[in-house]
């Protein structure tokens, strides 16, 4: 079994492997908590071969942005259909998987809190990112509200905004407490809070 997992992230190539590991250690440790030197420890290869695949640090970290815009993109149309409440609920579904592995948070919320020492580049990419995110909740928001499902006290943004905090908030609890389930019961607040 394991001889079949060495082939398997043989066959990923050197680039996808880092990358891989990359996320990992950005999800767990932040950005600034691990080097090239550290991934091509944990990859298997010489420290200068992770530059035939990316020119920089921040030239990796803004592939692991662009991955992940496209991941939760293509996660997005997987949930359209879903009743606006749902899709909330899926969301913080997402976060709980980050969370009950090995105390992961999504990759913009680690990012989001390292905002402040990234590159302007990554800086930019990850603002845009984040934009996207309160965009879509906000479409979401604003839907189940013309259909009375969410309440409409408030904006969608502002409610938008409140959900994406508790989102946050609540991979920040799990990490802190080392329990994932917290993100579970922050998302069932969240979605009292949206009924009103």
């Amino acid at each position: 079994m394991a001889r079949a997992s060495v082939v398997k992230d043989q066959a990923l190539g050197t680039k996808e492997r880092a990358l891989q590991e990359a996320r990992r250690l950005l999800q767990s440790q932040g950005f600034n908590g691990f080097s090239f030197q550290d991934i091509a420890d944990i990859v298997g290869v010489k420290k200068p071969s992770l530059y035939d695949h990316f020119a920089s640090k921040e030239e990796l970290g803004l592939e692991l942005i662009r991955r992940y815009r496209q991941e939760f993109s293509a996660w997005t149309e997987v949930v359209a259909g879903f009743e606006p409440v749902s899709q909330v609920e899926a969301l913080f579904d997402l976060y709980f998987k980050f969370a009950s592995r090995e105390r992961r948070q999504c990759p913009l919320m680690a990012l989001t809190a390292e905002i402040n020492t990234l590159p302007a580049s990554m800086q930019k990419a990850l603002i845009q990112s984040g934009a996207e995110q309160m965009k879509w909740l906000e479409g979401v928001i604003a839907r189940g509200q013309k259909e009375k499902r969410i309440r409409r006290d408030l904006t969608a943004a502002k409610l938008a905004s409140s959900v994406l905090a508790m989102g946050y908030g609540a991979q920040a609890v799990a990490r802190v407490s080392g329990d994932a389930q917290s993100v579970r019961l922050i998302g069932k607040t969240a979605t009292r809070f949206l009924a009103g």
